[in-house]
């Protein structure tokens, strides 16, 4: 990424704080069709993941305005912990209106205010990739730490190969903050290195090229047939997808 990209904590802390990018955060995320197709998919990703792992103890780590959890099938405890007062104002107000039932805390991601073994799953989007090696490495050994023998640990990751060239064909200067780049190995071993073991990586926006193309149809006030296409396109195989959902198993 771009040499002035924002890495250090603290700077991170006051970006995401910021009034501005609080107000807008979920609008970003979502409003255009490529955006929104991404958010459905990560929203399915989860969802399946705790149905389907019969998860009752959650954990939503930096959930910046309750993007994913307003909108997520509840465990019987879930738990969401930021260190925004202002994120997690927008985090109640957007549960609330969605009839759910997170429990809200304000904290620090290196140091989780909970027991050791208290959750089933922990998951975290937009989050651990934001720091460099020796930080994502201090990150792992506390979500391992909370998490039960066996728990499960879901984070997301950009895949190098597709989403460098087209940050770079459209201004690195357009993403602010440190945003880590993987390959599909090394975040594997990165992964197994810190004591997990990857069981499933889900690649979404897998045509993206084609797929970001599409987005453009927005400017035309098509931005329904776009939303459309571009989901049609998931239903084709992940070999390059320029994102990875990644499921692991807390391995010791």
């Amino acid at each position: 990424m771009a040499s002035q990209a924002i890495k250090s904590r603290e700077a991170i802390k006051r970006f995401y704080d910021d009034p501005e990018v609080v107000e807008r955060y979920v609008e970003r995320r979502t409003a255009q069709p490529l955006g929104w197709v991404l958010h459905q998919r990560q929203i399915e990703f989860l969802n399946e993941t705790i149905a389907r792992q019969r998860v009752r103890r959650v954990l939503d780590l930096a959930p910046g305005p309750a993007r994913l959890g307003a909108e997520l099938k509840t465990p019987p405890v879930a738990i969401a912990l930021d260190f925004s007062w202002n994120m997690l104002a927008e985090a109640r107000r957007r549960a609330r209106a969605r009839g759910k039932t997170w429990q809200l805390v304000q904290g620090d991601g290196y140091q989780l205010p909970f027991a050791a073994e208290t959750f089933d799953l922990v998951y975290s989007l937009r989050f651990v990739r934001r720091f460099e090696r020796p930080e994502r490495n201090r990150l792992y050994r506390e979500i391992q730490r909370v998490l039960r023998t066996g728990g499960l640990f879901v984070m997301d990751a950009q895949n190098r190969a597709v989403a460098l060239p087209h940050r770079i064909s459209r201004g690195l200067e357009k993403y602010p903050v440190y945003d880590e780049l993987f390959e599909r190995a090394e975040l594997i071993q990165e992964l197994h290195d810190n004591g997990f073991a990857a069981i499933q990586l889900e690649g979404i926006m897998r045509r993206f090229h084609l797929q970001s193309r599409l987005n453009r149809l927005r400017r035309f006030g098509l931005s329904g047939p776009a939303r459309i296409l571009i989901r049609m396109l998931e239903r084709a195989g992940d070999e390059k997808p320029s994102t990875w959902m990644v499921l692991c198993r807390k391995s010791r």
